[in-house]
């Protein structure tokens, strides 16, 4: 057995063990359902919306807990779910664009509540969850990729605007119908509809759009490629199509409430909703969520429907989604004394407006960046092959590029990130400097050689933009 492997299920059994102490000491509530909604590529300015066209997140806020300070812990699907799943950041997971498998001996929830009994299924079509690219979906029982060209099995024709989402919830409720009150469950459902290519069904389309209106993965890639220039993009009509697909997501996550209702599972399920990471439309001159840490990408919505647990209303504390991997362990009553430093449960006492939130962006994978130099052999490759780190306290921002880029904003008087001010702020610069340093301490240096994909992930991800 891989050294790794053995100190996971030894890891694992002094957890039960100590839960089960606990569960002796005295009565607890009995444990809940959990079910975590990941909108894909989400960005949390949903005001941007007619609220006309986000009826079911509108209404799940109006009875949930709503965290308007959330970030992710980097800025795409990989290293954020990674997060999610251990409560880690991307320097102590080590889930990176050069070690997209996550490491053996990181424990993660699906396998922390399974062994505690709890019945887990992950339902999705990103590719990059998948067990051949990453193995984030450790530990769940019931593992159900829909295809992310869309459509179910039996469907003939094209689903336009359907990236698997119809999939995962369709195999969602089928599944959860069939849940009984022996055991609980923890179930995941990740939505990929929001992420390129931005091309929305017609029934959530804005009315100024045409059919013939679409962005396509590749037309993002030449972008990013620097064979368009950002003068000669109509931002406005590409952000009307993102927005749109937005709305189809909106609708999907219907799916899920309705389905909790419909089985009478809703009274004892926790729901949590977010988004791993936000999305460049014509930010910073970019597209897509690589290449920058902005607010655009690492703001993320977040709401938690938990009757019983948190009280519903507004919470403006700094969360990061990695908080989310010692929430859900509280719910679940999973107990130990080996909390990850960047996980604090959302059921406790708020965080201090002064808590420090920290994201990371590591080094671009190769085969991105050769797939943008084949469309432009004229790219400045250097420009990107940087990693970022960033570090924000209240409204103060600091992002340091391996290339020695420093950026510092005031995100008060700035909350764009338009004016870099970082010269006329030394102090505050080197204040922020050693706080990051700090707070990255925590973590042994690790992770692996870059890892070279399979044809079949290299070719789904061809659909989304990835590669080329």
């Amino acid at each position: 057995m891989p050294q790794g492997a053995s100190h996971r299920k030894i890891l694992l059994l002094l957890l039960v063990t100590a839960s089960l102490l606990l569960v002796g000491c005295g009565e607890q509530k009995p444990r809940p359902n959990i079910v975590l909604v990941v909108l894909d590529t989400v960005r949390d300015d949903l005001d941007q919306m007619d609220p006309s066209a986000r009826p079911n997140l509108r209404a799940l806020s109006a009875e949930s807990t709503v965290f308007n300070n959330a970030w992710a812990n980097a800025p795409w699907t990989v290293p954020s779910h990674a997060s999610m799943f251990t409560g880690l950041a991307p320097a102590g997971h080590h889930c990176t664009h050069q070690n997209p498998k996550l490491d053996d001996d990181k424990v993660t929830l699906a396998e922390l509540l399974s062994a505690e009994g709890y019945a887990t299924a992950a339902f999705y079509s990103n590719p990059w969850l998948s067990d051949r690219t990453t193995g984030l979906l450790r530990g769940f029982a019931k593992i159900q990729e829909s295809p992310v060209s869309g459509g179910l099995p039996g469907d003939s024709g094209s689903w336009r605007g359907d990236q698997g989402g119809r999939g995962s919830v369709t195999f969602f409720r089928r599944w959860v119908k069939n849940q009984t009150d022996e055991k609980p469950f923890f179930a995941f459902v990740n939505l990929l509809e929001a992420h390129l290519p931005y091309d929305p069904p017609a029934a959530s389309r804005h009315p100024e759009l045409t059919s013939a209106d679409n962005v396509s993965g590749h037309w993002g890639l030449e972008y990013q490629a620097g064979v368009h220039a950002y003068k000669d993009v109509d931002w406005d009509r590409l952000q009307k199509l993102y927005w749109s697909d937005v709305a189809s997501v909106d609708h999907l996550l219907s799916g899920v409430t309705a389905s909790l209702k419909e089985f009478g599972l809703e009274e004892n399920t926790i729901l949590i909703v977010c988004s791993d990471h936000g999305e460049n439309l014509g930010d910073h001159e970019l597209v897509d969520h690589q290449f920058s840490l902005h607010e655009s990408l690492l703001a993320v919505p977040l709401i938690v429907r938990a009757p019983g647990y948190l009280e519903v209303g507004q919470r403006d504390e700094p969360v990061m989604l990695s908080d989310l991997y010692a929430t859900v362990r509280e719910l679940a009553q999973v107990k130990a004394e080996d909390e990850p430093f960047h996980s604090h449960s959302l059921l406790g006492e708020p965080a201090p407006a002064s808590r420090p939130l920290i994201a990371q962006y590591a080094r671009p994978q190769s085969h991105l960046l050769s797939s943008l130099q084949r469309l432009n052999p004229a790219l400045d490759r250097d420009r990107l092959e940087r990693s970022l780190r960033t570090i924000r306290v209240g409204e103060v921002r600091l992002t340091l590029g391996s290339d020695g880029e420093v950026q510092l904003f005031d995100l008060a008087a700035d909350p764009l990130q338009k004016e870099n001010i970082f010269a006329s702020r030394p102090a505050d610069v080197k204040a922020l400097r050693t706080l990051l340093q700090q707070e990255l301490s925590v973590y042994q240096p690790g992770g692996r050689s870059e890892v070279e994909l399979d044809e079949a992930t290299r070719e789904q991800l061809r659909s989304l933009g990835y590669v080329r």
